[in-house]
């Protein structure tokens, strides 16, 4: 987590400006505290409620949570977006597509997906980091296979 929280995203963001951050229900308070150390401050929650029970301890979690957070004064495009989103879980960590269109909605661009998978599914330009795609950027002292050099 203290990794997470020292990745130097305040320098990558513009001085006005949203941040998107998933989080599942047991690491809901590490995701504000992640916000605040990148310099953000978390607005409110999203809440992606799934078509089908998932695993947990005390609880069968159904739901995984995106924190809405602000720095600075970036317009909010649309205020009538509900706390919820409902879409079906798809494989292991997915994230639903609806995402990119209710943060194309509220926030303006440049995007920028961190701890990508795939290209996000949209017609708005979005830049992608991650060790599992080709990334557009480097983040200097966190290499993903692109950035890393093989003997």
């Amino acid at each position: 987590m203290e990794r997470i929280k020292a990745m130097p995203v305040a320098e990558l963001a513009e001085p006005n400006s949203h941040l998107w951050l998933w989080c599942t229900n047991s690491t809901l308070r590490d995701g504000y505290d992640v916000a605040a150390a990148w310099g953000f401050t978390v607005r409110a929650p999203l809440t992606w409620v799934k078509f089908q029970l998932g695993l947990g301890h005390y609880l069968r979690c159904a739901t995984e949570h995106l924190l809405f957070a602000t720095r600075g004064r970036a317009p909010v495009n649309f205020r009538a977006q509900p706390s919820w989103i409902q879409a079906p879980r798809q494989e292991h960590s997915r994230k639903p597509d609806e995402q990119y269109a209710v943060i194309e909605r509220i926030s303006d661009g440049p995007y920028l997906e961190m701890f990508a998978r795939r290209r996000p599914p949209s017609t708005h330009s979005w830049a992608v980091w991650g060790n599992e795609i080709d990334s557009d950027i480097t983040i200097p002292g966190y290499p993903v296979p692109s950035d890393r050099q093989v003997y």
